[in-house]
């Protein structure tokens, strides 16, 4: 699957584990690194949904046409569906509940 990057700052952060650390921790960036490797391995989104370890769900409310992928604790990796089935976009990672 094709993994597209909103942003710099998420393409540097897999590409430097060493950045990542700084502005998430290590447990965090370790987690993206994983989650972005399994997206890359996926022939589609579909397949996406059978990795139970990703909890993929889609959101509602203010965040509805993005889903949800689990990283660690309270950490989600935010996506939204590329403009193939084989393709996703990369929004945000966040601490869900911004404690």
């Amino acid at each position: 699957m094709e993994v597209i990057f909103r942003t710099r700052q998420l393409r540097r952060n897999y590409e430097d584990v060493n950045r990542a650390t700084t502005d998430w921790g290590r447990d965090v960036s370790r987690r993206y690194a994983l989650r972005i490797d399994a997206l890359r391995r996926a022939r589609d989104l579909h397949e996406l949904y059978n990795i139970s370890a990703l909890r993929l769900h889609p959101l509602r409310g203010s965040r509805a046409g993005e889903l949800s992928i689990y990283l660690t604790g309270r950490w989600r990796l935010f996506v939204t569906r590329g403009d193939t089935p084989y393709s996703i976009i990369l929004e945000e990672v966040s601490n869900h509940y911004d404690d």
